[in-house]
């Protein structure tokens, strides 16, 4: 991996308050006693305050070298004029501090910093601003040397004195949130609410409009919490506001100018936008050379991120041999093929002059070039690069260190590549027990996949798995402590390693190829239960977790367990730690040991109650993936069965579970096959859903139907035949499209019985149009389905049900909403906005959204409860908006009806087929996808909503204990290529389901309003009359199967699943 150069902006906050003003001129060393005045002594520090400043513009040249001579010369004379320490050495104790943490020399660095504390803390008090400055700069020195717990704690102390000083607008206490929640990150703790700035102030009305210092450095702080928390838009948008502050009062040449350009340039790129990253980090290195020199360290750094950009652009080509020679001549980067070899080297020049061949920052460079010869196949010349940032990595930082293990995982992919496979597996290895050992869970999930794949690429799965397995543990503890951020950034993040979940199952696989016996297929079931709806997943297990949050017995061991990993961690970063230079260093490495043993086994005996007593909590702190033993045991009813998918790009792996047998079969079909045929069957359906003729429907032939059943369903048919209900967990594409619709046989005499009907069918009474597919064997009439988002999903709804305080109302309903403009009701600009990120059309003439009106549905509110009978509540028309679907009419409601439009919109997702190992690193731009949503009344006065229900409003302010929830006449209009993989289905779905439902009713496109109408009234009659949801609604199914229509003079069966299928009921 990269390892990308620390920039130190952040620095200078020591260097941004008034220390200055502490180091006036003969000033008295102390005060005299109350009563007779006595002459203050004189103090001539002239000298020290010219050191001083000669020391601070070597730093700010960038020779540190010279800053470091200065300031200790400073300090010297200080003590002399002072007669002793005074609180003005502090100035020079801070330059010293600085400098030396520059030079990569940290524990130096910690000890000045470390004496200008004490001397403020003495000498100005423990809760003063210039306390809070020298807090922070040794903060700074810890988190170099990975001491994260540490820093947390000084940055959480100099936080606190910001806070009551100066106050939570002042720029000082934003960067130091800022620097506390790039220490919190570092640990993986991602959403640590004491310190994470989600809401970190924004600047002054007065600094924002003078657009000066205060309000660019609160802007930069926000900016920096804003790319922690991986909200990657509004730090660029942040960023770019701190770079036209810093244009407009300090010029375009200017150092800090530069720098604002190279963090907005940092931002493009972890958005994949490379482009435009390069352009800055181009203009940011003109700055630096003209500003401040040519050989400057930061020169450097933005040689560095523009090879870095450029790698990714892919424009590592190798330069000719006559440009080769006329450089070696003019003595332009001798050693250069390629214009980024050229920059790497030209760094690593200027670093070896001015930091020394032994600094950390010399050494990354040294690493990234290694990195830009391995993937050129320069794998011997790589090594050679690797084992000097090696070598360097372990002399400053030691053996422990993270920046020691990412240096490691680099060599070790070289030296795999030249097939030194002992070597690379060593290497690999002692990666992977750094990261352990120093409890850096990133580190540790990059370097034992690594390891894993390197181990499997060679057929040694047996080997492989455990490292594999570590992988997955790892990444599911790192995802839940992304708590608390948006989907966005979750799925972002999840996005990065997905694959190691696809890795796992195929090491099953083949390990299950070698010993069918072994149980292989069982675990391949338990990593595919971890990836299926993870923010869902999480939500059904906070939500359960709830109903005892508030027990003494609970919160007490719950304290006990979060005190015992603090202390755990500390250990074991104290371990990582230990200075590689003291005497005793084994010695205190072995102590460490022996607490971190001991602190481990007291944990795990606070965790083993809490899985006694309060499991779900553990299912949430420590995710656990369902196996077939839980659902044989305590799941699934002997009268059902549970089939669940995993598409992998070449084949398709079908997991069934009954109460008494279990099965894996593995298929040859690959996801992209799956997904081309469902898009058939999808595409077809939409142009008759969106107006054109009922006769495109015939393009979904027997033909195609049958193959889907017979490459998802027939490989395991026989394990669930005669269960009365079988639940589906899909997977991409398999969530839009209804297993019912499947054809079971299409034999050579149905084929002509079928094409012979088609042909004679002429749209009259007795020979309509598609009833040939009435004659077909459908799944739907083997077997009743119901659809689950994931196994979990069956977890939360069995094992912990929500208690029922009883229905007051049988029905609440929401039906006919208003979406086109009328005089006086206007629709609101956020609604407009929020329709266009669903991609819905606007006519040309009027502006109105092209939305249909649903009137038939008033009626089909008013039929449902007047068969169901009791009290009902029918918000119509333009009483069917989104305020009224907040209030608590729903939560008394025993069934709930939406009939209206349903916008799936995507759901943050990444490409449906995933890129397989091996292809370019390229970093996928982020895109903000809609939130899934249902239109209710769009125009008009709406109190304030959009008349949009997003999925995070139904989770957020929708409350319900309904057995049924519906969501009538739903269709995709605006569906996205992400919803269309069935991301938006299950979203939209997993909310109502979080909220309360027990169960939904949902259609997976829109159908014709009769259609409907007849579908819902009937399963809702049957339901009243005693029936099961399963049962009423196959059994309504049937009945509109039979059925038939006619438009104009034309007869037309609906037998074609067009008809019958789409409502599909998820959940139980």
């Amino acid at each position: 991996m990269h390892l990308r150069h620390a920039g130190f902006l952040l620095l200078a906050l020591a260097f941004a308050w008034p220390l200055a003003a502490l180091a006036q001129s003969a000033k008295p060393a102390a005060r005299a006693p109350a009563g007779k005045p006595a002459p203050a002594r004189q103090v001539d520090d002239r000298r020290y305050a010219e050191l001083a400043t000669q020391a601070e513009g070597a730093y700010q040249r960038g020779d540190f070298a010279a800053a470091q001579s200065a300031a200790a010369q400073a300090i010297d004379e200080g003590l002399r004029a002072y007669a002793g320490e005074h609180a003005n050495l502090g100035r020079a104790l801070n330059v010293l501090g600085a400098a030396l943490l520059r030079q990569g020399k940290y524990p130096e660095a910690e000890v000045q910093f470390r004496r200008m504390l004490a001397l403020y803390e003495k000498h100005v008090g423990p809760d003063d601003v210039y306390t809070a400055a020298a807090l922070n700069s040794l903060a700074l020195v810890l988190e170099r040397l990975s001491d994260y717990r540490g820093a947390e704690t000084l940055l959480r102390r100099s936080l606190a004195i910001l806070e009551a000083k100066q106050g939570k607008q002042h720029p000082d206490t934003a960067t130091t949130l800022s620097n506390l929640s790039r220490v919190l990150d570092a640990q993986g703790r991602f959403s640590d609410a004491g310190a994470r700035p989600g809401a970190a102030p924004a600047p002054a009305p007065a600094a924002a409009a003078a657009g000066g210092a205060d309000a660019a450095a609160q802007l930069a702080a926000r900016a920096s919490a804003a790319l922690q928390r991986g909200e990657y838009q509004e730090s660029e948008t942040l960023q770019a506001q701190v770079l036209a502050v810093h244009e407009k009062s300090l010029g375009a040449e200017h150092p800090t100018t530069a720098t604002s350009l190279s963090n907005l340039g940092n931002v493009y790129y972890l958005q994949g936008k490379f482009a435009e990253a390069e352009k800055v980090y181009r203009r940011a290195l003109g700055v630096r050379e003209k500003v401040l020199g040519g050989n400057h360290p930061d020169v450097a750094t933005s040689l560095n991120n523009l090879a870095n950009v450029q790698q990714e652009l892919g424009r590592d080509q190798q330069i000719s041999a006559s440009e080769a020679r006329i450089r070696a001549r003019t003595g332009s980067s001798v050693g250069a093929t390629s214009e980024i070899d050229g920059l790497y080297r030209r760094a690593l020049a200027i670093q070896s002059a001015s930091l020394g061949r032994d600094h950390p920052d010399t050494a990354k460079t040294l690493n990234n070039l290694g990195i830009t010869l391995s993937l050129r196949g320069e794998f011997a010349q790589a090594e050679e690069m690797h084992r000097s940032a090696l070598s360097t990595m372990e002399k400053v930082f030691g053996e422990q260190h993270p920046d020691t293990a990412a240096t490691l995982t680099s060599l070790s992919f070289a030296l795999d590549r030249q097939g030194k496979v002992a070597e690379a597996e060593a290497s690999y290895l002692r990666a992977v027990e750094i990261s352990r050992k120093a409890g850096n869970p990133r580190e540790l999930l990059v370097n034992a996949s690594r390891l894993g794949f390197s181990l499997a690429k060679r057929g040694r799965y047996r080997e492989a798995l455990p490292f594999y397995k570590e992988s997955v543990e790892t990444l599911d503890f790192l995802y839940s402590q992304t708590r608390g951020y948006t989907e966005e950034t979750r799925a972002t993040f999840l996005s990065q390693f997905s694959a190691i979940y696809r890795e796992t199952i195929r090491i099953l696989l083949q390990l299950h190829k070698i010993d069918g016996k072994g149980g292989f297929d069982r675990e391949a079931l338990s990593v595919a239960s971890r990836n299926q709806s993870r923010v869902f997943t999480e939500m059904m297990r906070q939500a359960d977790v709830a109903r005892f949050s508030g027990e003494p017995a609970f919160i007490a061991l719950r304290a006990s367990r979060e005190r015992l990993q603090e202390q755990l961690a500390q250990l074991r970063q104290a371990r990582a730690t230990v200075p590689v230079t003291l005497a005793d260093a084994a010695q205190r490495v072995a102590g460490y040991d022996a607490q971190i043993a001991a602190a481990g086994r007291e944990l795990s005996g606070a965790e083993d109650r809490l899985w006694r007593e309060y499991p779900r909590f553990m299912e949430l702190a420590n995710p656990r993936p369902v196996g077939v033993e839980d659902l044989q045991a305590r799941l699934l009813r002997p009268d059902e069965a549970l089939v669940s998918y995993v598409l992998l790009p070449q084949e398709t792996v079908i997991f069934v579970v009954t109460k008494e047998r279990f099965r894996m079969a593995v298929t040859s079909t690959r996801r992209a096959d799956i997904a081309e045929r469902v898009h058939r069957v999808r595409r077809s359906i939409e142009k008759v859903a969106i107006g054109e003729s009922v006769l495109f429907l015939r393009e979904i032939t027997p033909d195609l139907l049958h193959s889907l059943h017979r490459d998802l369903i027939a490989p395991v048919s026989d394990l669930f035949a005669g269960k009365e209900r079988v639940f589906i967990v899909g997977d991409g594409p398999l969530h839009t499209v209804p297993f019912e619709m499947f054809v079971t046989r299409y034999t050579a005499a149905e084929r002509n019985a079928f094409e012979q009907a088609q042909r004679a069918a002429d749209g009259s009474e007795a020979r309509p149009f598609l009833a040939e597919y009435g004659a077909l064997a459908w799944l739907g009439a083997q077997h009743r389905f119901a659809y689950l988002p994931s196994l979990s999903a069956l977890t939360s709804q069995r094992l912990y049900p929500k208690g029922s305080p009883g229905s007051s109302v049988e029905l609440v309903a929401f039906a006919d909403p208003v979406f086109t403009a009328a005089p006086g009701l206007a629709m609101p600009a956020a609604t407009s906005r929020a329709l266009s990120q669903l991609n819905v059309s606007f006519s040309r003439a009027g502006g109105a959204p092209e939305i249909p009106r649903l009137a038939e549905t008033a009626d089909e509110a008013r039929e449902i409860a007047g068969v169901l009978g009791g009290q009902s509540r029918l918000y119509i028309g333009n009483e069917a908006q989104e305020s009224a679907a907040k209030l608590n009419d729903l939560r008394a409601a025993r069934f709930v009806l939406f009939a209206t439009h349903g916008f799936l919109g995507g759901e943050f997702v990444a490409s449906d087929l995933p890129q397989e190992e091996g292809e370019g690193g390229r970093r996928a731009s982020v895109r903000r996808e809609a939130q899934p949503s249902l239109a209710l009344t769009l125009v008009g006065d709406l109190k304030g909503e959009d008349g949009l229900l997003t999925m995070k409003e139904v989770i957020e302010d929708v409350e319900l204990n309904a057995e049924l929830v519906a969501l009538s006449a739903c269709n995709t209009a605006g569906e996205s290529v992400q919803a269309n993989n069935g991301e938006g289905f299950a979203g939209l779905t997993r909310a109502f389901m979080y909220a309360g439902a027990k169960a939904l009713l949902v259609s997976h496109w829109s159908v014709d309003s009769k259609s409907t109408q007849a579908l819902m009234t009937d399963t809702f009659r049957n339901i009243k009359q005693g029936m099961p949801t399963l049962t009423a609604i196959s059994t309504a199914q049937k009945t509109l199967l039979s059925g038939r229509y006619t438009s104009g003079a034309y007869s037309f069966s609906r037998a074609h699943p067009f008809f019958w299928a789409p409502f599909v009921l998820v959940g139980e």
